[in-house]
């Protein structure tokens, strides 16, 4: 039989499991769709079915992951969402119980269970060719069907990709390739990485291996026209830590930052590690070649949120604000870092055509008013230009929740289209999907559609195109 929930803030409110699977058709839409935007938005997130052991402490990076898609096509919408079923999944929904520690920790794992099949299929859901693809960083991708959302099974494009695929692969404008890399990826707590291109057409192209300084919880990368950028910041894995029952990614303030830069499909032979003082991001909303630099714009902060110090003191949340950051990387091994925007964010996007070039606008879901841990989630969307600093932006108000935002082209020009974002009004226990101009943030959405229950927190978005 289930066992309640534990009291903690990230199964609770915003984060409270939904644990249903839906099916609606022709959802309640408040204004107008506009003309021409067809296709489906996904979002995926933690939705776990089961608490952890009572010893176990819970992470709101953990969770099964649960898939949303909500269609738009001819003025309309229809929504399903749906469990990626993985082997985790199965395992533990045919024992009506967790078998798997947080993070797969092993020490919190059933006997009956092998380390191998912890996939939460949680963190990031992204189109490829005819594929999608549910995405966490400890394994590879799990294969869904773009229209059901039937989970398919492991993608190794040709056994290139056998452990570790990260959730933040990068799509290559000029020819449709995606560029993707494993961390740890000969063993959790590893330092080797492992660099993949795989064509239009999901065939693969290029593997590369190389060595990070340390091991650390390498998130995301960066991609230009010309380089690929490795970050090793001081989020460090260490399976000792997981045997004593702490956790295994940790914040270590005597590590060093390093950047290594390699050319784009190119291998260890040209990598060059650039050293530099701690810092930390998540997530890059975009790079690009200056000159002989190398410019890469973060959602930075001073420190990880959310991942304790080694002892297993929490950060003060000051030290863990997300703004919007640019990194310049010079071709003599310097690092300058200056902040563009002083607004609290979560999830940067761009415009992905302008994917590894020069561009103007990071969009954001933020907030003026800051709490730790962000237990009180992020009321805003914005437009920021990094070039002026200027900012375009609109609340939702007082108790709103914004997932990451996500534009969608409606013309040539860059930011020439719609902004989707799915919001959560708390006050009204309603979740619904906010269509806004990207040029014109402020004046706020233009369609909202409905959905038919509250959505709970999640992590990332994509966009696919109904041709």
């Amino acid at each position: 039989m289930p066992q309640p929930f534990p009291d903690t803030p990230y199964l609770k409110g915003y984060y409270q499991p939904f644990g249903a699977e839906m099916q609606a058709e022709d959802l309640v839409v408040e204004g107008t769709i506009p003309e021409g935007l067809a296709g489906t938005f996904y979002r995926n997130g933690p939705d776990p079915q089961f608490p952890p052991h009572a010893d176990d402490r819970y992470h709101v990076f953990d969770g099964d992951g649960m898939i949303y898609a909500i269609r738009l096509a001819n003025g309309k919408a229809s929504m399903r969402n749906r469990y990626v079923r993985t082997r985790k999944f199965e395992l533990e929904r045919a024992a009506g119980r967790r078998l798997f520690g947080v993070f797969g920790n092993p020490r919190f794992n059933d006997p009956s269970v092998s380390p191998m099949d912890y996939n939460t299929a949680n963190t990031h859901i992204w189109p490829h060719g005819d594929a999608l693809y549910a995405l966490m960083e400890g394994c590879p991708p799990t294969a869904l069907d773009p229209d059901t959302l039937e989970t398919l099974g492991y993608e190794t494009f040709a056994n290139t990709v056998t452990g570790p695929f990260t959730a933040h692969p990068k799509t290559d404008p000029a020819n449709g390739a995606l560029h993707a890399f494993g961390c740890g990826a000969k063993g959790p707590g590893s330092t080797a990485v492992r660099y993949n291109i795989i064509d239009a057409a999901g065939k693969p192209t290029h593997t590369a291996w190389l060595d990070q300084p340390y091991a650390s919880m390498m998130h995301d990368f960066a991609l230009t026209d010309s380089h690929v950028i490795f970050p090793c910041l001081p989020v460090v894995i260490s399976m000792e830590r997981a045997m004593q029952g702490k956790q295994a990614p940790a914040w270590e303030s005597n590590r060093a930052s390093h950047f290594g830069i390699m050319a784009k499909g190119g291998d260890a032979s040209d990598l060059r590690w650039i050293e530099t003082d701690p810092t930390f991001m998540f997530h890059i909303a975009n790079s690009f070649d200056d000159g002989g630099d190398v410019v890469v714009d973060v959602a930075g902060s001073k420190r990880a949120p959310l991942m304790p110090d080694v002892d297993g003191n929490l950060p003060d949340h000051q030290d863990t604000r997300f703004t919007v950051k640019r990194w310049r990387i010079g071709a003599n091994g310097a690092f300058r870092e200056e902040q563009i925007d002083g607004l609290d964010i979560q999830f940067p996007r761009i415009d992905d055509r302008l994917q590894g070039k020069r561009y103007s606008r990071v969009f954001a879901n933020g907030t003026a008013r800051p709490t730790a841990g962000r237990l009180d989630g992020f009321d805003s969307v914005a437009a920021i230009n990094v070039d002026s600093g200027t900012r375009d932006a609109f609340s939702f108000g007082d108790g709103a929740y914004c997932g990451e935002p996500v534009f969608v082209p409606g013309g040539p020009g860059e930011a020439e289209g719609w902004l989707l974002t799915l919001v959560w009004n708390s006050a009204s226990n309603e979740s619904f999907l906010a269509i806004t101009d990207a040029r014109n943030i402020a004046a706020g959405p233009v369609a909202k559609v409905h959905m038919p229950a509250r959505v709970p927190g999640g992590f990332h978005c994509h966009w696919r195109n109904a041709a």
